[in-house]
């Protein structure tokens, strides 16, 4: 009987064997060379590549090599220093072109019409390739969930973001605003009448404090172990990066990827004692809601089993909770602090610009200390222009990834099953035959009369994504980001420091090498 059951045991691990092999060999050879073969007959091409490797290391070193260096103060044309290789594979091979991410076929696609077909129907792609690096920074939230699952975690969030209580965030945004602006006058006392100033920093944590405020309803004292284990897991990630060519590397035991995981774990602890806090106030105070916020629907929804979506039922848990936690502490302070950050090095540039979106605020929402609303803020054209032409100039998200999960027709292209479509957001944002000569300046006039007749397609302005999967948080972003500059203009002048180091570089989001220096003196 032994024998037999031995050889049972054998044949069982020998077939288990034979499968993980073939999808191997699946993976790395057949469907490469199947998706290099369609792609090349219909004249799409790119760099050669070695094998398993792809052209990831000549990716990595051009890029190093380019984050050497500076850009010039005032020079906007930041496509060639932030994605040199893209870059130069554009010069050589045209806009639409292919390399290779490993073994992973990477298809460029800059047809706006081609982009539009995927993100609206978006029923043959998958965000799979970037959810494996989200999924790090994030879990499984809105994000990086796809189907149902992602149906149910949209419904869920969507309501905390709806205009009404946008509208009710002002209040909370302007007070985190006024009291960084009280540490700057504080500092600009103690400087004399006039101090150097590095904003990003500043940036990030009043960013960070009203996302903890308005969506979580925890102070940022509570919030900020979050905020500062999300920067320790995204620095650690991206370090993580230098190993990918290492098949299996993330699940070996070394020194990083336990830090890695312990990071995780203070995250989880940090927002179980934010959820428990609100836990606990509901069960003393005898409320029967958790609240309106995101963290009180979200929290009503786990009390639920199920949620019915489209027919379905999908199980939104406590895990589901603290994924989407992760994701919009992380998307919430991280993108906007990106913005604002720059808009600041944009407005100090070119302070003419500074002094109308100045007056605008004062004739709109008054002076000093006097108290704004989100009606005020809407009819901030002029600043509503000036972050627009930020975020064409500088979006924090460069770029957008789709795994196609099935061959299909997009276009007058055969687009095989494996293969990754990349839609370079910051290069259409550049394109001179979309914007004109003056796409690489400072021009906010261009949005005088609304995004829809600055372009000429309704996809080339898309720094929130397009489709059934555009930011949820649009809104919220823009709102929060003018109120801290109107706090910030109605109390402060400001321009670019002559120390000052112009080099836009990627980092999670699209960011100022060495932050952005600024000579601020109060009004």
């Amino acid at each position: 009987m032994w024998p037999i059951l031995f050889a049972s045991l054998l044949t069982v691990l020998l077939m288990r064997v034979v499968y993980i092999v073939m999808g191997m060999v699946d993976k790395l050879v057949i469907t490469p060379l199947r998706i290099k073969r369609i792609m090349n007959r219909q004249g799409v091409k790119g760099p050669s590549a070695y094998w398993v490797l792809g052209n990831i290391l000549e990716m990595l070193k051009i890029r190093q090599a380019e984050a050497k260096k500076d850009m010039k103060t005032g020079d906007y044309d930041i496509m060639s220093h932030v994605l040199p290789y893209e870059a130069q594979n554009c010069q050589a091979y045209g806009k639409m072109h292919m390399w290779w991410f490993g073994w992973q076929a990477t298809i460029r696609i800059a047809n706006l019409d081609l982009i539009k077909q995927v993100l609206a129907k978006d029923v043959f792609t998958t965000p799979q390739i970037q959810s494996k690096f989200l999924s790090e920074l994030m879990g499984k939230g809105l994000i990086t969930t796809e189907g149902e699952e992602w149906a149910l975690h949209r419904k869920i969030v969507n309501p905390a973001f709806h205009q009404e209580k946008l509208k009710a965030m002002v209040p909370i945004m302007e007070k985190s605003a006024s009291s960084m602006a009280n540490e700057w006058e504080e500092k600009v006392k103690d400087g004399g009448g006039c101090v150097e100033l590095e904003v990003s920093h500043y940036m990030a944590n009043v960013t960070a404090d009203i996302i903890a405020h308005t969506a979580f309803g925890s102070s940022y004292e509570k919030g900020r172990k979050v905020f500062e284990h999300q920067l320790s897991l995204l620095n650690l990630t991206l370090q993580r990066l230098k190993f990918i060519t290492i098949p299996g590397y993330r699940f070996l035991p070394t020194p990083l990827n336990i830090k890695i995981l312990m990071t995780q774990i203070g995250i989880s602890r940090s927002l179980k004692e934010i959820i428990q806090a609100r836990k606990y106030m509901v069960n003393m105070t005898k409320n029967a809601s958790y609240g309106n916020d995101l963290l009180g629907l979200m929290l009503t929804a786990t009390s639920q089993k199920t949620q019915d979506v489209k027919g379905g039922k999908v199980h939104f848990g406590m895990q589901q909770l603290m994924d989407n936690c992760r994701t919009f502490f992380f998307a919430g302070y991280e993108t906007t602090a990106t913005l604002l950050t720059w808009t600041m090095m944009l407005l100090a540039s070119h302070t003419t610009w500074q002094e109308c979106a100045r007056a605008e605020v004062i004739d709109v929402c008054g002076d000093g200390d006097h108290p704004f609303n989100a009606d005020m803020l809407d009819k901030l054209k002029m600043l509503t222009m000036i972050l627009n032409e930020a975020l064409r100039l500088f979006p924090p998200v460069m770029d957008q990834v789709r795994e196609v999960v099935m061959d299909v027709k997009l276009g007058d292209l055969d687009i095989p099953k494996g293969s990754t479509l990349y839609f370079p957001r910051l290069s259409i944002h550049h394109d001179p035959e979309l914007w004109g000569t003056n796409v690489h300046e400072f021009k906010p006039e261009r949005f005088a009369n609304g995004v829809a007749k600055a372009t000429k397609h309704p996809l080339v302005f898309m720094p929130f994504s397009f489709g059934s999967r555009f930011c949820v948080g649009q809104g919220f972003a823009m709102e929060e980001a003018k109120s801290i500059l109107v706090v910030i203009l109605r109390r402060f002048r400001f321009q670019l420091s002559s120390n000052y180091r112009h080099a836009p570089f990627t980092r999670g989001t699209l960011k100022p090498k060495y932050g952005v220096l600024v000579m601020l003196e109060s009004l």
